[in-house]
């Protein structure tokens, strides 16, 4: 279950200006698995789950001096804590708001001893006492991209061919099949590993449904009860309303829009939703002209979304992977892959243009900054697909120089616009 952070936290550990890190990312992506690889690199690699090990809080409740800390951690594991050679993971950190107040203080008073934190709902928490600015580092995980499927399936083979963009058709043929795989299992590492190991569509989606039932549950830890009921909703219906505006009363007409809003802020709080806010896309903060009315809603992995929605796995594995065939669940995919290669070091955003006017109504799928260029970017079905939204937004924002169309062709390039194929946007993110 090889993960591509890896190679940035090795940045990160040779760093000379290195922080404590503190690892971000929704419940089950692997944040636990990727510290305890990573630490394997190291001398002596020292782990404090707070959430299994209850007493442990006590080491931090008193003053947070870091040299009695680590006098006291050491002698609580019975393991060395040396500067330079060790790696400290506080995993489950949001159970002891403690620890995540020391981290600044193992910044300004032990700068050579490598630290990194991480936890479930993490960001609830973080709201809540704050963590000073140029104190900490953060890195985001979310679940394994279609390249790292790739790449756990010892196929980096056709991971560089596409990265290569010089793809043979009978190749290409090959690693839709891949992608196909990967449309309805998703990212989520322990389905992945089951895939792996078995080759088991049925286990894989109980597993899937252990998942789901898994954030379900974790409702109680960041809702009210009140809000419950509202939160539920609100999970299920993300799915349903893919890459279409998200309205609530498409969730229940019968419900205020108020309770529906914040539940849908909670579920983008906890890294389950992803949301994609319209932008005029004027300037390159794309994020200081959203307007927040308008939004699209994205799930945070494409196989637990098409699992909500009831996926016939039989009937997937007759049916032909095209945008036409399936849908927006393309769009999700876009999505998760803009969202999985975007720089780990801040949260992905994700936005879209629509232009609403009696005579000229559009809208394109995505708006990508890249090398300092704003480039609009469709999501297609066939060879020939029309792009007149695309043509209107270029039209109208002259500093755009391209357009992006995602389809099911090879790459391509003619009048203005990049073509690229669905299992090709790492390729066109890296370039």
């Amino acid at each position: 279950m090889k993960r591509d952070i890896i190679q940035e936290l090795n940045v990160w550990r040779n760093h000379s200006y290195r922080k404590p890190l503190i690892l971000r990312g929704a419940r089950q992506v692997g944040k636990s698995w990727v510290v305890n690889e990573f630490g394997k690199s190291y001398k002596h690699f020292v782990t404090i789950n707070f959430e299994k090990a209850k007493n442990a809080q006590e080491i931090f409740a008193g003053d947070l001096n870091i040299d009695t800390l680590l006098i006291n951690l050491a002698l609580y594991t019975h393991q060395k804590i040396i500067p330079g050679e060790t790696l400290l993971f506080l995993d489950e950190i949001q159970v002891c708001p403690a620890a995540l107040q020391a981290l600044r203080y193992f910044k300004e008073e032990c700068p050579e001893l490598h630290v990194i934190a991480a936890g479930s709902l993490i960001d609830f928490i973080l709201d809540d006492i704050g963590i000073p600015v140029g104190r900490v580092q953060f890195l985001y995980l979310y679940p394994l991209s279609f390249a790292e499927f790739l790449t756990v399936n010892q196929r980096d083979d056709l991971r560089q061919t596409i990265l290569s963009k010089d793809i043979n058709p009978v190749i290409h043929k090959e690693i839709i099949e891949y992608l196909k795989t990967y449309f309805w299992l998703g990212g989520m590492p322990a389905v992945v590993s089951a895939w792996l190991e078995n080759k088991d569509p049925n286990l894989c989606q109980e597993i899937q449904d252990e998942i789901i039932d898994a954030y379900v549950q974790d409702f109680h830890k960041y809702a009210s009860d009140k809000q419950i009921p509202y939160v539920s909703k609100v999970f299920n219906s993300i799915p349903k309303q893919l890459g279409n505006k998200f309205k609530y009363v498409h969730i229940d007409a019968d419900m205020h829009s108020l309770p529906l809003k914040n539940a849908l802020n909670l579920l983008i709080k906890a890294g389950v939703a992803l949301p994609c806010y319209h932008t005029s896309s004027e300037v390159q903060l794309l994020g200081a002209e959203v307007n927040e009315k308008k939004c699209k809603v994205f799930f945070f992995d494409t196989g637990l979304a098409q699992r909500i929605l009831g996926l016939n796995i039989n009937k997937w594995f007759l049916t032909r992977l095209t945008v036409a065939n399936i849908g927006p669940i393309t769009e999700q995919f876009v999505a998760q892959e803009l969202t999985a290669y975007t720089i780990s070091r801040k949260k992905a955003e994700l936005f879209y243009w629509h232009r609403e006017a009696r005579s000229s109504n559009a809208e394109v799928d995505f708006v990508v900054l890249k090398d300092g260029l704003i480039i609009p970017v469709e999501v297609k079905s066939g060879k020939n697909g029309r792009l007149r939204s695309l043509f209107l937004y270029l039209d109208s924002h002259p500093h755009s120089p391209y357009g992006l169309k995602i389809a099911e062709h090879l790459f391509a390039e003619h009048d203005r616009i990049k073509e690229i194929p669905l299992y090709g946007i790492e390729a066109w993110v890296s370039k």
